[in-house]
């Protein structure tokens, strides 16, 4: 039995496989409303919200850093920053310890921006 190749679709099964499935997973999800941009700048926010002692951005940033840096995993103030100019996203685990200090109702900002 041979197998179909690319070369071997014609234009119509080529169509077909590139269109999305009726019963698609994604339907079931609700689309959420912000841009990467827009999730940098929230959580460039709650950093803030998170230590409200902080002067500047380089005390907010050793301040974070101080308290995100474990044995395995150290930060560096120079990372914060980047996330406070919105440079680079965090990875989630610090976003869930930077939640939790900054109030678990945060998470809703981003879940519906409109209760903000």
């Amino acid at each position: 039995m041979k197998h179909a190749t690319p070369s071997t679709l014609s234009d119509a099964a080529r169509v077909a496989c590139k269109q999305p499935r009726i019963g698609s997973l994604e339907k079931s999800y609700r689309k959420s409303s912000l841009s990467e941009e827009n999730e940098r700048e929230w959580f460039a926010r709650v950093l803030w919200q998170a230590f409200p002692e902080a002067q500047s951005e380089n005390h907010l940033s050793e301040l974070v850093a101080e308290v995100l840096t474990t044995d395995k995993r150290p930060i560096h103030p120079k990372t914060v920053r980047n996330w406070l100019r919105c440079q680079n996203a965090p990875h989630f685990r610090y976003v869930l310890r930077i939640l939790a200090l900054a109030g678990a109702e945060r998470v809703f900002e981003i879940i519906d921006p409109e209760v903000s």
